[in-house]
């Protein structure tokens, strides 16, 4: 985070985002190939990976960028690795998993946590206030969308080698990236 913290300056946050994934993309799909892990085949295996790279890639590096371009690399790490928190309830509610008392305590420590970080962070100056200029928001945004992608691993494991379609989804994460940084950004 603090390596794309001093490039953000110069580049569209949803640019910078993108260039990230490019070689963490190759090298796994490299990996699995050498492994001889089937590449990803049919129509429900790219479908799912391609809405995996929009929603565990493309969207939470964008809302990593954009973050970080409004708040510190270190409280952006801090929030960004909450996500652990909504993927446990993601999973009681979608896969019945259990999460006890201990671990709901847990889950409301975490929360008052969050709380606490990022409520300082929003400024209240009467008609100036906006949700959307808060670099926290954007970092809960991110871990959301990681924490959904993970989620989503289950499902896109159904109808690709888990391990391909992650290098894959970086790929295609790219490409997302660059859409949203036409259509955001001026060029």
């Amino acid at each position: 985070m603090v390596a794309m913290k001093e490039v953000l300056p110069k580049y569209s946050p949803f640019f910078v985002s993108s260039f990230r994934l490019i070689p963490a993309g190759f090298l796994l799909v490299a990996f699995a190939a050498s492994r001889g892990r089937p590449f990803p085949s049919g129509f429900n295996a790219w479908l799912s990976i391609s809405l995996f790279a929009l929603i565990d890639a493309a969207c939470f590096q964008g809302f990593l960028a954009e973050g970080l371009e409004k708040t510190s690399a270190g409280l952006g790490s801090v929030i960004i690795d909450s996500q652990p928190l909504t993927v446990a309830v993601l999973a009681a509610l979608l896969f019945g998993e259990s999460i006890g008392i201990i671990g709901a305590a847990g889950l409301v420590l975490g929360v008052v946590g969050l709380v606490l970080l990022e409520l300082p962070a929003l400024s209240f100056d009467g008609s100036d206030f906006s949700l959307w200029g808060s670099g926290e928001l954007w970092m809960l945004l991110a871990a959301q969308s990681m924490a959904v992608g993970t989620v989503m691993v289950r499902w896109v494991s159904k109808y690709s080698d888990p391990i391909m379609a992650t290098g894959w989804v970086r790929f295609k994460s790219h490409f997302n990236s660059i859409l949203l940084t036409i259509l955001c950004y001026e060029t």
